[in-house]
């Protein structure tokens, strides 16, 4: 990668602060991260505040991810959480499986037990775009939480009634001040977790397609009827997905038709992040 990728707006080093403030008026918290990429969409600094209440990961977008991932990932970390849960929230009839996995938890079931007020507090957090708003208006009925299809889009903490005697804490979307690690702000900006203008595009591209032509390497040939697609050269196999496309030279524009097509799911059920010895490394 040739970008150094960074993004870490003023609002989110304010919600920071809030959200330790509003600690001790929550029964627990939700953080709602990306089914594709569990790990890397779990934000570390957030993890060190909420963890002095009780911790329910919520695994976002599980029909876009790949089932024998998820598996993975939920047997290796499910001792570090009170409950690791999955849901689409784009699918409103989810919400009700949603819940009852929720109320079939021993620990939700032990805070239901000894809550004396009329309703569980919640606090709900993730980093941008991972679904966390839509995923409220669904149990809340109505579209209450702001959404869109891109990051940056909810600024202020605000609480919200739901229809299940839950009152959730909206936050903004929330990354940290800095990715040490860029192949984690990669993969974040692969998802939509960063603002698209921020990003060269192609750098993304040539990424993405690189992990597919060693994890998924069908997927992009499936995809755009390639047939004499380069396994092992992502600059060439760029050339062929722009020329495919009929975008000539504009290989900005099919980077980002690349990037968009993976974040809808058009290439199947994919995931960014492996576990064990499955992942062949970029």
């Amino acid at each position: 990668m040739t970008q150094q990728i960074q993004w870490f707006p003023g609002h989110m080093a304010k919600t920071i602060r809030e959200i330790g403030e509003q600690m001790k008026l929550v029964d627990f918290s939700l953080e709602i991260v990306d089914a594709r990429a569990p790990q890397t969409t779990q934000n570390p600094q957030i993890m060190e505040m909420i963890a002095v209440k009780p911790v329910f990961l919520v695994l976002n977008k599980i029909d876009l991810a790949d089932p024998h991932q998820v598996t993975k990932f939920i047997n290796k970390n499910k001792d570090k959480f009170s409950g690791i849960l999955t849901t689409d929230a784009k699918m409103g009839v989810l919400s009700k499986d949603f819940l009852r996995q929720l109320k079939n938890n021993s620990v939700f079931a032990d805070l239901s037990k000894n809550n004396t007020a009329a309703n569980l507090k919640a606090l709900v957090v993730g980093t941008p775009n991972v679904g966390k708003s839509t995923f409220i208006n669904h149990l809340a009925g109505k579209n209450i939480a702001r959404t869109a299809n891109k990051p940056g889009v909810t600024h202020f903490l605000y609480w919200i009634r739901t229809r299940y005697n839950l009152v959730f804490l909206d936050t903004p979307g929330l990354l940290w001040p800095k990715f040490e690690d860029q192949e984690i702000a990669t993969k974040i900006g692969i998802l939509g977790g960063i603002k698209d203008n921020l990003l060269a595009s192609d750098d993304l591209a040539l990424w993405l397609i690189s992990f597919l032509q060693k994890n998924y390497p069908t997927a992009i040939a499936t995809r755009y009827k390639i047939s004499h697609f380069p396994l092992d050269n992502p600059i060439a196999a760029l050339m062929s997905i722009t020329s495919q496309l009929g975008l000539r030279q504009d290989f900005e524009s099919a980077s980002q038709r690349l990037i968009n097509d993976f974040r809808s799911g058009k290439f199947g059920l994919i995931s960014l992040d492996f576990y064990g010895d499955d992942y062949l490394d970029n």
